[in-house]
């Protein structure tokens, strides 16, 4: 699967939705990190701050899916 990076604008509270894979630095930024880290993730993530917490939404397991979610939000 071809690795994707979408993001949403920036909300009013300084966060933005995501899709792209997880890195081992944003695995540690999560909550409850999952078992199975394959494929993209849609997450919540803090725009000026690098060590914020991550929380993931979503797995998603292909590229089309990828795709569509980031036309329903609006990602570029």
């Amino acid at each position: 699967m071809e690795s994707l990076y979408l993001t949403s604008k920036v909300s009013e509270d300084r966060r933005r939705l995501t899709i792209a894979p997880l890195s081992s630095q944003k695995l540690t930024r999560c909550a409850e990190a999952p078992s199975d880290t394959s494929g993209h993730f849609l997450f919540d993530e803090p725009v000026d701050d690098d060590f914020g917490e991550i929380k993931i939404l979503a797995q998603i397991q292909d590229n089309e899916a990828a795709l569509r979610l980031a036309a329903m939000f609006e990602m570029e």
